[in-house]
């Protein structure tokens, strides 16, 4: 059977997310009902999830042409996800996105236009002082992504929400030199896309909310502890960089979970 020209694949990656995960897919459904993306498929990325996101993922199947969900086996991070999401999709463009959509659906209509246009990467940009209730977590989202333009990525506004597009030439060269595979990976690919000279646009998304404000969101770390593993791991992005080390290949294969 031939393989159908796929023109979007939307990625979510989808640990622990029983709670939500049918309803996004629902939302999804009903989104891309009034939208015309030409081809589309949805990629759902769930390590072993005891919570059963698996599951009613593939319940929810039937509401997509093509729809495709990949299991890796335990977990490892969120960047092996995206990263297995990518080499899984087949689409021309590749947007991935939270599972719980704190990022509203409407965002994939700019993005994809971006894409389009010829811009190869694209990434949505939060208002990091008003996203967070509290002080302490406005600090630290603020303080973050300040010392990240600061060491590795001068001007981007915002490295870490999870809604992020990309051409899939672009894609594939970008994430077969990506190493971190936890919360760090955002900042990482966005450094292996400036290495390799591709513009990155910032669109705002003024209306990103945080579903997950009792600072215990990010399934299995707390804010606090994923925040410090970032702002290490971007002292080992630099140190990366300046070595040579992203202009190798490190990841080949599609199916090397």
């Amino acid at each position: 059977m031939t393989k159908p020209n796929i023109d979007l694949s939307i990625i979510l990656p989808s640990y622990m997310e029983a709670k939500n995960i049918a309803g996004t897919l629902d939302s999804v459904a009903k989104y891309l009902a009034t939208r015309s993306f030409g081809e589309v498929e949805v990629v759902v990325v769930t390590a072993n999830s005891p919570d059963g996101t698996a599951a009613i993922a593939r319940s929810k199947a039937h509401l997509f042409k093509h729809f495709h969900l990949v299991e890796p086996g335990p977990r490892v991070g969120k960047g092996r996800d995206v990263r297995l999401g990518i080499f899984e999709s087949s689409g021309r463009y590749k947007v991935f996105m939270d599972a719980d959509l704190a990022t509203p659906l409407v965002h994939i209509d700019s993005a994809y236009k971006a894409l389009q246009d010829g811009v190869p990467v694209v990434i949505a940009v939060r208002d990091l002082w008003s996203i967070h209730k509290g002080l302490l977590r406005k600090l630290m989202s603020k303080g973050g992504n300040l010392f990240i333009q600061l060491l590795i990525l001068p001007g981007i506004k915002d490295t870490q929400c999870g809604f992020k597009g990309f051409r899939a030439d672009v894609a594939e060269e970008i994430f077969s030199r990506q190493t971190m595979l936890g919360w760090s990976f955002d900042a990482e690919i966005l450094k292996i896309a400036r290495l390799r000279h591709y513009k990155i646009a910032q669109i705002n998304a003024p209306d990103w909310r945080d579903p997950k404000q009792d600072g215990h969101g990010l399934v299995g770390d707390s804010a606090f502890s994923a925040a410090i593993k970032t702002l290490l791991d971007t002292i080992f992005i630099r140190l990366n960089a300046w070595s040579g080390k992203y202009k190798n290949v490190s990841y080949t294969h599609k199916s090397m979970y």
